[in-house]
């Protein structure tokens, strides 16, 4: 199992980064969390009457005081599902799926997770989940 602690390069798109980085490493399934800032992102809800997420465009730098996901397979390749909160400069904050991010400073930790592998497939409400059940 490898851990990798780094820092995004400032102007990076963050979920771009972390699968050109899954990809390069070999890293197929992971837990991600980090910390930091981003110049704007857009955060994105599910509504599972329209199947369709809605966007949350954040046009502002916020500090990035949250971030979660993994990163599993999907068709293949390493996807990156991650969600996030970010506080803006009066302390409020928004939260939600993490869709498109432009890094200030991120410092990101990646962790392999052992065991076999994990890939999205369709299931209900149009998602792609891991057939996984505990």
């Amino acid at each position: 199992m490898r851990s990798f602690l780094l820092r995004v390069p400032k102007g990076a798109e963050l979920l771009s980064f972390l699968k050109e980085f899954a990809r390069k490493n070999e890293i197929k399934k992971a837990a991600v969390f980090a910390i930091g800032s981003f110049e704007d992102a857009t955060l994105a809800y599910y509504d599972l009457e329209t199947r369709r997420y809605e966007p949350i465009e954040v046009k502002e730098r916020t500090e990035l005081v949250s971030l979660s996901g993994n990163i599993s397979l999907m068709d293949g390749e390493p996807f990156p599902h991650v969600h996030a909160v970010l506080s803006r400069r009066d302390g409020s904050t928004v939260g939600g799926h993490l869709m498109r991010a432009s890094v200030f400073m991120v410092e990101l930790y990646v962790t392999e997770v052992p065991g076999p592998l994990l890939e999205r497939k369709p299931w209900e409400h149009g998602l792609k989940v891991w057939e996984l059940e505990g």
